[in-house]
């Protein structure tokens, strides 16, 4: 059995030499790390590590590609400054740190460099009007700024007559082939997932508020009978669509692009036919139609979801487990081995002798536990490594979507919703908070209970076979 055991424990381990398996093992343990990361606000201690490596060597592929991951809109601002200095080429940095901090102090500057350097980006409007943007501020309804509104409107009107949209995402991708290997950084949660989470969401909700302007402006010309008019403003809302759609690579910017489409083919299919030109209505009709059902997908991707958001959920509930089991086995083969060491001694007590036969079975039956939990753990986790992989090494994008579903399941333990472990973590008074904290206390009572009846089981059992010896006698 300890020869069974041995082999099981052996064959466990060199999982380990494997690359999915340590990445899978990794994430099994994301929902026990990751609310730490949260109460102590340390999210992101490995780009800082590499920060560091990246400056000291003098890379500004490294300090860019932290540069456009780090949350802490100083540092990221910093590096990004840093990486310009050493490479003038890598001023498109500028662009994405903006669009993920738009309120940084340096955007302004950033981007009258960037439109001097890629001039006709709608990009660059966006980021400004994101940055001057009321809803951000939170202005309430009776407060006044005409200056920041035509501001903003100036720049939202230059974004929406721009010829071309370009986000840099590609040049991002680049980054990932060339520094996660050289720096050995396989974390998925901050090579992938960050790529498209946290991009720019604000300056498009922004640019749906700007297009409902433009359509109700037209409304307001077509109801005075000046078609053509409302007709620009209308084309002018599907003519930005079309270029967020056509030109973004995220599928949040396709979903803008088309429902901004969708919504501009309405209005101008109610002009047309208004206007009794039923042929022009029809077709715009159609298109309305068929824009609306797209709800963001694009042909240039392909494949983006094939497991679905369910499966992916149940994947990542059983490398969770799979993950905990390997801990909670692995964690009873070394208390069994332990009593075994101490009972092949020779001043071993006899009571610890006894149990050396109950230690070999928990070996043998953990060891083969163990092995089990590492083939099921490697086995669900190996076709996200492939699309990490994929992401990695090419930039591709198929079943990213699966990848993203997984990730996020991940993140949180098995059954437990993501809402209730962020204020068990954040509000210390909440219902759910209290709810953990009184469990945790009965079970620990329970556990002490549990451990209290044994010791006395143990020193009665004793006293009762001195009685039983004694009237025998």
């Amino acid at each position: 059995m300890l020869a069974v055991g041995a082999g099981c424990i052996l064959a466990a381990l060199l999982f380990f030499a494997s690359p999915p398996f340590r990445q899978a093992f990794q994430v099994a343990l994301r929902p026990w790390t990751h609310p730490i990361e949260i109460a102590t606000w340390d999210f992101q201690p490995r780009f800082e590590a590499l920060a560091i490596r990246a400056k000291a060597r003098r890379d500004p592929e490294g300090i860019a590609f932290c540069a456009v991951r780090l949350r802490n809109s100083l540092q990221s601002a910093r590096l990004a400054e840093e990486a310009v200095q050493i490479d003038s080429n890598f001023i498109w940095v500028y662009a994405v740190v903006a669009m993920r901090h738009p309120e940084a102090p340096e955007t302004g500057k950033w981007v009258e460099k960037l439109q001097r350097w890629d001039p006709q980006n709608a990009l660059f409007p966006l980021i400004t009007a994101e940055s001057i943007s009321p809803s951000r501020f939170h202005w309430s309804a009776s407060q006044t700024h005409p200056e920041q509104d035509r501001a903003w409107q100036s720049a939202m009107a230059a974004a929406f007559n721009s010829p071309r949209f370009d986000d840099y995402l590609d040049r991002v991708a680049e980054l990932n082939r060339k520094v996660v290997p050289r720096y050995g950084l396989y974390d998925p949660y901050e090579v992938v997932s960050r790529e498209e989470i946290d991009l720019f969401p604000f300056a498009f909700e922004e640019s749906e508020r700007y297009a409902k302007a433009l359509v109700q402006s037209g409304a307001d010309l077509d109801a005075r009978g000046n078609h053509s008019g409302a007709r620009d403003a209308y084309w002018t809302v599907a003519r930005f669509g079309q270029l967020i759609d056509s030109q973004g690579r995220t599928p949040f910017e396709h979903g803008v692009g088309t429902s901004l489409q969708a919504m501009a083919y309405k209005k101008l299919q109610a002009s047309f036919e208004k206007a009794g030109q039923s042929s022009e209505g029809a077709l715009l009709g159609y298109l309305a139609a068929k824009f609306e059902a797209v709800h963001g997908e694009h042909a240039g991707l392909p494949g983006e979801a094939a497991f679905g958001q369910t499966i992916s959920t149940r994947n990542a509930a059983v490398v969770e487990i799979s993950g905990l089991m390997i801990l909670f086995f692995f964690g009873l083969v070394v208390v069994a081995v332990s009593i075994l060491i101490v009972g092949s001694r020779g001043n071993a007590r006899p009571a610890v002798r006894r149990t050396r036969p109950f230690a070999t079975m928990i070996v043998a039956s953990s060891a083969a536990g163990l092995l089990f939990s590492s083939v099921t753990l490697y086995l669900t986790y190996r076709p996200y490594w492939y699309i990490f992989q994929a992401a990695v090494s090419s930039g591709g994008r198929s079943q990213a979507r699966d990848l993203r579903d997984f990730l996020i399941a991940a993140e949180t333990p098995a059954g437990v919703p993501y809402r209730v472990l962020l204020d068990a973590l954040l509000y210390s008074g909440s219902p759910s908070f209290l709810f953990y904290v009184w469990a945790g206390v009965t079970l620990l009572g329970v556990i002490g209970l549990a451990v209290i009846l044994l010791r006395h089981l143990r020193e009665d059992r004793p006293a009762k076979t001195l009685q039983r010896h004694s009237r025998a006698q």
